[in-house]
């Protein structure tokens, strides 16, 4: 009960904040954006997968140009069984903040789960040029790309 009075006060915040005149991202859609992103990544470890991704719809709606909650949302949409669009949202993450890390990490493990190899081996190309030897994170990503490439046993 406590989230749904939680959830409807975000959305009625919201609303009073986009109903205000057009203009730039403002602080304050920025700093609302972050906090339903915290709410979101809490759902999420909580594998509450819908409502994390409701909370990043209204996240983007902030504020638009919010990296981790594309990459956030790809997780959601990866969870709820929407490997494709998980994989687009990261990808748009990407685009917004194309040194990200985990965003490289995710794609290139959603990417070769959808057996995109090609598309997996340029995130871990890009992941170990930013990455700090010795990259755990990217040698992980490696033998993932090396598992997807091998045919499925029956």
């Amino acid at each position: 009960m406590f989230n749904s009075i939680r959830f409807g006060l975000t959305v009625a915040a919201l609303t009073a904040f986009l109903a205000g005149p057009a203009q730039a991202i403002s602080d304050t859609y920025r700093d609302l954006s972050a906090r339903l992103v915290t709410d979101a990544e809490q759902q999420l470890l909580q594998q509450k997968a819908e409502g994390a991704d409701n909370l990043l719809n209204l996240a983007l709606t902030a504020d638009p140009g919010n990296a981790r909650a594309f990459l956030l949302k790809g997780k959601a949409q990866t969870a709820l069984g929407n490997k494709d669009e998980g994989l687009r949202l990261v990808s748009v993450g990407l685009e917004i903040e194309p040194g990200d890390k985990e965003g490289l990490r995710l794609k290139g493990e959603y990417a070769a789960g959808l057996g995109r190899i090609e598309e997996a081996e340029t995130a871990l190309s890009r992941l170990r040029t930013i990455c700090d030897a010795p990259c755990i994170v990217a040698d992980e990503l490696a033998q993932l790309i090396e598992t997807a490439r091998q045919p499925k046993k029956d």
